[in-house]
């Protein structure tokens, strides 16, 4: 006859191995998962951080290659050309092609300017009315944030690039425009053929944008 079935168990030596592989099983899970959900999040950030930089250059594009030779009379009663711009100024500019989609009854011209900011952003700012009164405020955006270096230059009508626009201004009373010669008229400067932005920014690097005006006399 056979005697009765022995019944045998995990030694505790097994059930410490197996915990030992269940252990080293699961954190090379954890760190795949850990690993793919780092990846993603870089991935994210980076998609994000393009998506920006392709944003702020088509809203760059679209403002600069409307620009339209209409002067203004700024918050001090100053009259200002069209489009003017330096290394301590930034650019300002009036642009066409302002949507309307509420129908609000207004221009379809936009006084647009682009500067650095305190945090070291590029901002651009707009403002409601062209010829501005002494309460007339700008709406502001950041288009690039850690910006460490910006120039503008501008290709005159005989191919050479300059520094400020118009080339014979200077800094004007306030650090937002520019004075002219005297006896000048602000409608007689004409925009630039073309635009360019140099911009150094800590995601990005060095940067280079060039913009054709559409207005500009060839």
């Amino acid at each position: 006859m056979r005697g009765p079935d022995r019944q045998t168990g995990f030694t505790l030596i097994e059930i410490l191995i197996a915990i030992a592989v269940f252990v080293v099983m699961a954190a090379m899970a954890y760190g795949g998962l850990s690993s793919v959900i780092s990846t993603r999040e870089t991935v994210t950030a980076a998609l994000d951080r393009s998506k920006t930089l392709q944003m702020s250059v088509w809203r760059m594009r679209n403002d600069i290659e409307q620009i339209v030779n209409r002067p203004i009379r700024d918050s001090f009663g100053d009259n200002q050309p069209a489009i003017f711009g330096s290394p301590d100024i930034g650019l300002q500019f009036t642009r066409n092609g302002w949507r309307n989609p509420l129908g609000d009854i207004r221009s379809n011209l936009q006084r647009v300017a682009y500067r650095i900011d305190e945090d070291n952003n590029l901002v651009r700012a707009h403002w409601r009315v062209l010829d501005q009164a002494q309460d007339s405020v700008p709406v502001e955006s950041v288009l690039l944030e850690d910006v460490s270096n910006v120039e503008w230059r501008f290709l005159d009508s005989d191919r050479e690039w300059q520094d400020r626009w118009p080339e014979n201004s200077t800094i004007g009373a306030s650090a937002t425009s520019v004075q002219t010669p005297a006896g000048t008229i602000a409608s007689s400067y004409a925009p630039p053929l073309a635009i360019e932005l140099r911009v150094t920014t800590s995601a990005w690097g060095d940067l280079r944008l060039l913009f054709m005006l559409a207005g500009a006399e060839r």
